[in-house]
């Protein structure tokens, strides 16, 4: 089976028309003049193509801000099962596809969360190639090229554009678009790859990934900690856009009477100065540093050692978004390992 196929751009407008019939289509739209969010879109000329990071991570289709999980009315409960229509995510970046596996493998984990699974089952993900810019790191952390997490993938090769087919649903869709595609012929194939190894050389940021298991290790008491903590607002801007965090409040909502009611699921964040409270007025994260230091620690090195992955993804939407401008997150690794290369030298 031919799992590559191209696309004229003159064409593409067609294939929106087959998508639209399919759900309701979403995609990167521009919200202003530097940012970007992924909206319902009606015509192709909604999309902004040329979007590089969204405001916030297409995560919030799977999982929403807020949802109703149960409801209640006297002594009977129900899970909330709400009608979810079938939608199509259009432009979803390598970094964004990575983050949907780290969610895949955290909300499938045993007891898998329904809620997640129902949403990600009614979806088509379709992603779409884009170049770096200088807050981009997604080649240190292994996510620059899309391995998984899509039914097809498109990108950019100047007057067309090349599918790769991801999965069934994917190829599935191609064939009932099968008078507008055609098999991709080696042209194709070189013109694909030498995009991808243009955007490979395009990286301005990153470091070395290697050692940060033991660089996180030896750097725990790391005088950096106190310096960014003493600048942190604990707003928790940085969790809402990163596509991996998961953190979440129930929230119960009574009827004035009583008799009725629901639990709400919330994002919540790591971040914020209560949400380590717990009973006894006993807080096991008291300070800015004490937070930050565990969501660092959590995105670069405490999915290691039970899944083998890290869970940041390198899109850079947390030093985009970062208030204090604390949250450079390459920058604080590279000081991280020069200290860790000074200590190596002296014990040499």
């Amino acid at each position: 089976m031919n799992n590559c196929f191209v696309l004229v751009k003159e064409l593409f407008e067609e294939f929106f028309a087959l998508l639209q019939a399919r759900g309701v289509v979403y995609a990167p739209v521009r919200v202003s003049a530097q940012s970007f969010s992924f909206r319902k879109v009606d015509s192709v000329s909604e999309i902004a193509f040329e979007a590089l990071r969204t405001i916030l991570p297409p995560k919030k289709f799977f999982y929403p801000q807020q949802e109703t999980i149960i409801t209640y009315e006297g002594d009977t409960i129900r899970e909330h099962e709400p009608e979810i229509p079938f939608q199509i995510l259009f432009g979803v970046h390598p970094c964004d596809l990575a983050g949907f596996g780290i969610m895949d493998t955290i909300f499938g984990a045993e007891p898998a969360d329904n809620h997640y699974r129902r949403r990600r089952e009614k979806s088509l993900v379709i992603g779409l190639s884009c170049m770096p810019d200088r807050h981009c790191f997604c080649q240190s952390m292994g996510t620059e090229c899309p391995r998984g997490g899509y039914d097809l993938f498109v990108t950019d090769i100047g007057d067309e554009y090349f599918f790769s087919v991801g999965t069934p649903a994917g190829f599935e869709l191609l064939q009932s678009a099968r008078e507008l595609v055609s098999a991709a012929t080696e042209t194709h194939r070189d013109r694909y790859k030498n995009f991808w190894n243009t955007r490979a050389d395009s990286f301005t940021n990153g470091f070395s990934p290697d050692n940060l298991h033991s660089v996180l290790d030896m750097e725990w008491d790391n005088e950096i900690w106190t310096e960014l903590g003493q600048r942190c607002l604990s707003c928790g801007n940085c969790t809402p856009v990163c596509p991996t965090c998961y953190c979440f409040d129930l929230v119960d909502i009574a009827s004035l009477n009583g008799e009725s009611g629901e639990r709400r699921r919330e994002w919540d964040s790591c971040q914020f100065s209560g949400f380590a409270s717990v009973a006894g007025d006993f807080n096991f994260r008291p300070t800015p540093v004490d937070r930050l230091k565990f969501w660092y620690r959590h995105k670069l090195h405490g999915f290691d050692d039970p899944y083998g992955f890290k869970t940041c993804v390198g899109c850079g939407r947390c030093t985009v978004s970062c208030p204090a401008g604390i949250d450079d997150l390459v920058d604080v690794v590279k000081r991280l390992q020069k200290s860790r290369e000074r200590v190596s030298h002296v014990t040499k």
